[in-house]
């Protein structure tokens, strides 16, 4: 054998043998659905948040205390208001919240749009990745507006 072709072999072997131990790694399932009946808790902007996803896995309550505010106003927990998001057979959830003022003259304070996927990775808590998109409705509130990544874990 000529050294060249030593030298050649020499470099595919473990090539190779890198290759065949990432093959299984390549094949693992991942599923794209939440868990029935668990809750996944995380936080947006540092508020709690939690998804319940209900016994059949199609719809989840969401719940947020308060609608974030990208500004440095803040804010204090509104009453709010929001229908069961739907869960697509892919894993996709996709709900809105609506926060509203308190008071006589109660008003629409702001949208909050939740969107995001359900993991289950092998070995791993399942998780839902999701951002959050605040619309302030009020004037003037507008520079509170902003979106945010988040991660829930499957309690």
């Amino acid at each position: 054998m000529t050294r060249r072709l030593r030298s050649a072999l020499a470099l595919t072997v473990p090539a190779l043998a890198l290759i065949a131990a990432a093959a299984p790694a390549a094949t693992t399932k991942v599923k794209l659905t939440p868990v029935k009946n668990a809750t996944y808790a995380g936080t947006v902007e540092g508020r709690p948040i939690t998804l319940k996803v209900d016994s059949t896995g199609h719809t989840a309550k969401i719940a947020l205390a308060a609608a974030p505010a990208f500004c440095s106003s803040g804010g204090g927990p509104e009453p709010h208001a929001g229908k069961p998001a739907s869960i697509s057979g892919k894993g996709v959830l996709s709900g809105t919240i609506t926060f509203s003022t308190t008071g006589a003259g109660s008003r629409k304070l702001a949208s909050v749009v939740v969107k995001g996927h359900f993991y289950t990775f092998p070995k791993a808590k399942p998780v839902f990745q999701g951002t959050v998109k605040v619309t302030y409705l009020i004037a003037g509130d507008s520079e509170c507006n902003g979106q945010a990544s988040f991660q829930a874990v499957k309690k």
